[in-house]
């Protein structure tokens, strides 16, 4: 095998583990279904969307929600602006460079609520999970807001 052989095998070596590491590690889509209310993420792993089941009134999971953005702690990195919706809301969160969009929007259900989440980076072809953790560690901030057990996981 000649030394340009090697050297291409290898290079094709690093770019086939980078494009596996990186679809591994990036974040995914949990929730599938078309008709919600927060858009379906596109096919490269930076977004993540959730469907939450909550025992709880749609208007306490909306404020919830709210005080959740609001505070870093339902985030990774500060959001610098937190808009209201109707039925939730939008933060644009920056870490460094990179600019996400976190959105919050609960639906009513025969139980209680619907919490749905989607956080997407806006360039990149990769997050390295980020998104998908923020989308849990946000729920897990919504649940403090409400009572025990409510969220259902």
């Amino acid at each position: 095998m000649t030394r340009t052989t090697r050297r291409v095998l290898v290079g094709v070596g690093v770019v086939a583990l980078g494009f596996v590491a990186s679809h591994l590690l990036g974040s995914r889509p949990e929730a599938t279904e078309t008709d919600a209310p927060v858009a379906v993420c596109p096919d490269t792993p930076t977004c993540a969307r959730l469907r939450v089941e909550v025992a709880a009134p749609p208007a306490d999971v909306r404020a919830a929600a709210r005080r959740a953005l609001a505070s870093t702690g339902g985030l990774t990195g500060s959001p610098e602006a937190v808009t209201d919706t109707p039925t939730g809301a939008l933060a644009t969160v920056r870490i460094g460079p990179f600019v996400d969009e976190v959105a919050v929007e609960v639906d009513n259900a025969p139980t209680g609520a619907v919490l749905w989440v989607r956080s997407a980076s806006r360039v990149g072809g990769t997050d390295l999970g980020v998104n998908r953790w923020r989308a849990h560690r946000l729920v897990d901030a919504v649940a403090r807001w409400l009572p025990d057990g409510a969220v259902r996981r």
